[in-house]
């Protein structure tokens, strides 16, 4: 088996072990941010780190171009993310929600396979720059859609009184509202940032991938000007978060048009 599988493998199995505990110390009612799960996330993303950088060396360029390198690599964003974003609006639980995504997203991966593919002339740093980044903003809108679904979650807790076990974990609902409103906003400007680079690449306005990304711009541009002027509730923002996200989604394995936004 190449390193590059062995690193990915062992990098599913580290969030698939963080979920199995989790789930556990949650049954047990022992829950807490304990290091266990932390010491798996952080497994889990130094071994994606490391396939990241072997995979590069492969194929002689940021692994951006086949569906299943861009899985891995929105998966490594959304962890990243996960560390950066979680302890700053207290999501203690966010990993619970975060590592199954991550483990589903590289089993495709790995089902789809990673095959060599062709270097065309030489590499532009300023296309790498812009797929990376694009990619990250897309990693972000997911973590908005895995925080919308934990305020579904409280939310519904509320609703039948279920106050104790999964909801003490659960943070207030007010932030997991402010979250997804400064997740979907960094995801905007992480995406205005790509699509600006793609003018300074003299990119066609006709091509399909650009057409792609400005339509997950205006989506998530809605969602943010309906929270910001309140005209949405956060419980109808969260399962925007949530819809928007999985119709991307169908979108993207539909066509597999978002291989790597520009060449």
């Amino acid at each position: 088996m190449p390193l590059t599988s062995i690193l990915l493998l062992a990098a599913t199995l580290a969030f698939a072990a963080a979920v199995v505990q989790a789930l556990m110390a949650l049954k047990s009612g022992r829950w807490k941010q304990g290091n266990t799960q932390l010491v798996l996330m952080a497994a889990g993303f130094a071994l994606q780190t490391a396939f990241l950088y072997h995979r590069g060396q492969e194929v002689g360029q940021c692994p951006m171009k086949s569906l299943a390198d861009i899985l891995v690599f929105i998966g490594w964003s959304v962890v990243l993310l996960y560390f950066l974003v979680g302890s700053g609006f207290r999501l203690s639980l966010l990993g619970l929600f975060t590592a199954p995504l991550v483990t589903i997203m590289q089993g495709i991966a790995f089902a789809q396979g990673f095959k060599p593919y062709a270097v065309k002339g030489k590499i532009n740093g300023l296309v790498e720059l812009h797929a990376a980044v694009a990619l990250i903003a897309y990693a972000a809108f997911a973590l908005a859609c895995i925080t919308g679904v934990m305020y579904l979650v409280q939310e519904r807790l509320l609703k039948q009184h279920r106050i104790g076990g999964l909801f003490y974990q659960l943070p207030p609902i007010q932030g997991l509202a402010k979250a997804i409103q400064r997740l979907v906003g960094l995801g905007i400007v992480l995406l205005s940032t790509a699509l600006a680079i793609s003018f300074a690449l003299h990119t066609p306005v006709s091509h399909p991938k650009l057409i792609f990304s400005w339509i997950v711009w205006a989506l998530y541009a809605v969602i943010s000007f309906l929270m910001w002027r309140h005209v949405t509730s956060p419980r109808r923002t969260a399962w925007l978060a949530v819809v928007v996200r999985k119709a991307l989604i169908a979108s993207t394995e539909r066509d597999t048009a978002v291989e790597k936004p520009m060449q």
